[in-house]
């Protein structure tokens, strides 16, 4: 995905990296549903194995749902640039869908406080996403409001 590194500024050294390859990363976006995939049933369930290679990637090793001993690992695109969260993973699943297990497990960790994910430019580390940070297709499944209804303040009691 990257080349290797050399002695110098890590975060700047990824973020150039970016910067200067042909096309953006992608901006993690769900698929529709994404909380019944089997990709999100297995970022949650299999054994894995998260290490960061760099302040941008990390290597992960994931297991079957069935304990399968079979364990792959792929090399993950997990970082925040220009303001979004960029997630590429080399593996079939994210080439052909946008969407896999290993990016999934990253999503998972980080949003439950396991996981560091570097802000390319800024070099902050985040343990969690911070508050100003929303992916739109996070929030979709969420009830839609019926702006044609007033919405109420008295706690249901004048219903």
């Amino acid at each position: 995905m990257f080349a290797a590194m050399s002695a110098g500024n890590p975060v700047e050294e990824q973020r150039e990296q970016i910067a200067n390859r042909l096309g953006e990363p992608d901006r993690l976006q769900f698929p529709s549903e994404w909380k019944l995939s089997s990709s999100w049933r297995r970022a949650q369930a299999a054994p894995s194995t998260v290490g960061a290679v760099n302040p941008a990637e990390f290597d992960v090793l994931l297991g079957r749902e069935d304990g399968d001993s079979e364990v792959s690992r792929h090399r993950v695109l997990f970082a925040v640039y220009e303001g979004d969260l960029v997630a590429e993973c080399d593996c079939d699943g994210h080439r052909f869908r946008d969407w896999c297990a290993h990016v999934a497990l990253l999503w998972w960790r980080w949003s439950r406080d396991q996981l560091g994910v570097t802000d390319l430019d800024t070099g902050e580390t985040y343990l969690s996403p911070p508050w100003w940070f929303s992916v739109d297709d996070v929030e979709a499944d969420r009830t839609e409001t019926d702006a044609s209804q007033p919405v109420a303040a008295d706690g249901g009691v004048n219903r």
